[in-house]
């Protein structure tokens, strides 16, 4: 099974919204028994719950983000994934000091989907900007399903 991580600062916006949307569409696609989503923060609280506006974003597309309780990310768990994409460069660089030999398989979402620039933090915005957020991320997560080494 393929594993994949996604992390952002706080893993209560972007990262948890992040796997949730790749989740449906990997099931959308037939193809979720074959990748474990993962989500965690580089400065996360764990157990704390998904942002409300990320909630309310994600409901609305049919998506809940209910059961979500946020992680930290440690080097044990980037030895776990195939593919880390973070939201940021700057969360790239922290990550990759965190565990240097992890290096190779962290990647920034928007450069893995061959697109450019950082994936913008919406904490205390509303939800025009969560949507934003998430419509952002749904598209580059399609993109990168199709770069996966699924059959």
């Amino acid at each position: 099974m393929f594993t994949l991580l996604f992390v952002c600062t706080g893993n209560t916006c972007r990262s948890a919204m992040a796997r949730v949307i790749t989740e449906a569409l990997l099931a959308e696609q037939g193809l979720d028994r074959q990748v474990k989503v993962l989500s965690a923060g580089t400065a996360a609280w764990p157990g704390a719950p998904a942002s409300e506006q990320a909630q309310a974003v994600l409901a609305v597309k049919g998506l809940s983000l209910a059961g979500h309780r946020a992680d930290l990310v440690t080097p044990e768990l980037l030895g776990q994934a195939d593919l880390v994409l973070v939201m940021t460069g700057r969360q790239r660089d922290w990550l990759v000091a965190l565990a240097p030999d992890q290096a190779g398989k962290i990647h920034l979402l928007k450069g893995y989907a061959g697109e450019t620039g950082d994936v913008v933090d919406p904490i205390g915005g509303d939800e025009p900007i969560y949507l934003a957020c998430a419509a952002e991320i749904k598209g580059a997560v399609a993109k990168i399903l199709t770069r996966l080494p699924l059959k």
